[in-house]
C-alpha cells in the first residue's frame, strides 16, 4: 500500500509538471521569439528536484520533456537552415537542466544527512547527560560520606591525632569537598543539558532575595576580609523569577568574584532598572580582572582563565556555564566587562514582565 501511494504521488507530481512545461511552452510561442522564457523552463525542474520523494528517473524525464517542448516552440518560431542547429541546441538545454537538477538533487541530500547527523548528535547528547547524571548522583554519596567522616575526626578527634593525620586528615576533607562541588555542578549541567529544568515562576522581592544571598556569602567572604555591599536606588522590586534556580547564578558569580579577589577588597553589588524594562545585576569586584581574549570563552563548559583564584582555591570551569543556561532559561542575557588588573563586572538582565 505505502509503495503504492508512494508511486501516485510520483505520478502526480510528474504529471503536474509535464502540464506546467506545455503551459510554458505554449506562452512562450504565443510570446514569440523577440522575448524568451528561458528560466521558466526551469521551474518544473527546480520543483520535481526539491519534490521530497524525487529521484534521477522523474528528472530525467522533466529535463527530456522540458527541452522536447522547448525545441519544437524554437523550431516554429525560428528557421534554420538545416536540422542539426535546434537539435544541439536542444541536447545543450537538456543537459543544463539535467546538471541544474542534479545539483539540487544533491545539496537536498546532503541537507537531511545533515539533519540526520544533528538529531542522531542530540541523541548521543541526552544519553550523555544521562551517564553524567547517574555517575555524579551515584558518586556523591560515598564522597560525601568521606567529607563527612573527615570532618568528624577533625572535630572531635584532633586532640588524639599527630600532626600528620591532621594534615592528612585536612587533605582528605578538602580534596573530597572539592569533588562534591564538582559533582553538584555536573548534576546541574546534565539537567540543563537533558531540558529536565522546570522553573517555578513567582512573584517575589527580589532586593531581599539579593540580601539573602549577600548573607550567606559573607561567610566565605570574610575568611579574606572581603566586604559584600548592596548598591540599589529601591528596597522592593518585585517581579517573577525562580528563586531557587537564580540563587545558583548569583552564589556562582559572587563566590567566583571572592576567588578572584584580594584580602581586604570589596565587591559591589549594584541593582538597576534598564530603558528595556529589565532588572540589572551586576557584580563588581576589584580583583585581578580577565585578559580581553580570554573573556569570550568564559561561559563554555571547563573553561578557565589563565588568571588564578588569589587564596589558591578551586574552580570547576562550570559555573558560569551553568549561569548562563539559566539566565537564559529565564529569557534574560548575562555577559562580562572586565579590564586585566582592574577588576570585573559580571552582570545579567531579566525582563520585569
Amino acid at each position: 500500500m505505502s509503495r503504492f501511494k508512494k508511486f501516485e504521488n510520483n505520478y502526480t507530481v510528474t504529471l503536474f509538471s509535464l502540464i506546467l512545461l506545455i503551459f510554458i511552452g505554449y506562452l512562450d510561442y504565443l510570446i514569440g521569439s523577440e522575448v524568451s522564457l528561458l528560466i521558466a523552463y526551469l521551474i518544473p525542474i527546480i520543483l520535481i528536484s526539491q519534490y521530497r520523494n524525487s529521484q534521477i528517473k522523474l528528472l530525467f524525464i522533466n529535463a527530456l520533456f522540458a527541452s522536447i517542448i522547448w525545441f519544437i516552440v524554437d523550431n516554429n518560431l525560428r528557421h534554420y537552415t538545416n536540422l542539426f542547429n535546434p537539435i544541439w541546441n536542444a541536447f545543450v538545454r537538456f543537459s543544463i537542466f539535467m546538471i541544474i537538477g542534479l545539483l539540487i538533487l544533491s545539496l537536498k541530500e546532503k541537507y537531511k544527512k545533515v539533519i540526520q547527523l544533528n538529531e542522531d548528535l542530540k541523541n548521543i547528547n541526552e544519553e550523555k547527560n544521562k551517564f553524567i547524571g547517574i555517575t555524579a548522583h551515584d558518586l556523591r554519596n560515598p564522597i560525601g560520606a568521606i567529607f563527612s567522616f573527615s570532618n568528624l575526626l577533625l572535630e572531635n578527634y584532633s586532640k588524639e591525632i599527630d600532626g600528620r593525620g591532621i594534615k592528612m586528615l585536612t587533605y582528605i576533607k578538602d580534596l573530597s569537598n572539592n569533588s562534591l562541588l564538582l559533582l553538584h555542578d555536573l548534576l546541574d549541567v546534565s539537567k540543563i543539558e537533558s531540558g529536565t529544568i522546570n522553573l517555578c515562576l513567582k512573584n517575589e522581592n527580589y532586593i531581599a532575595f539579593i540580601n539573602e544571598q549577600i548573607n550567606l556569602n559573607l561567610i566565605i567572604a570574610k575568611k579574606k576580609d572581603i566586604n559584600i555591599k548592596l548598591d540599589a536606588n529601591e528596597s522592593e522590586i518585585n517581579f517573577e523569577f525562580d528563586k531557587n534556580y537564580l540563587s545558583t547564578v548569583i552564589n556562582n558569580l559572587l563566590t567566583n568574584a571572592i576567588k578572584f579577589s584580594y584580602q581586604n577588597s570589596e565587591i559591589i553589588i549594584k541593582i538597576s532598572k534598564t530603558n528595556n524594562q529589565t532588572i540589572k545585576t551586576e557584580i563588581i569586584d576589584e580583583g585581578q580582572g580577565i585578559p580581553e581574549n580570554e573573556q569570550s570563552k568564559l561561559f563554555n563548559y571547563f573553561q578557565k582563565t589563565s588568571i588564578q583564584p588569589t587564596n589558591g582555591e578551586v574552580s570547576t570551569g562550570l559555573g558560569l556555564a551553568i549561569s548562563k543556561k539559566i539566565v537564559t532559561q529565564h529569557k534574560g542575557i548575562i555577559g562580562v566587562s572586565s579590564e586585566f588588573g582592574k577588576g570585573s563586572n559580571f552582570y545579567f538582565e531579566l525582563p520585569l514582565n
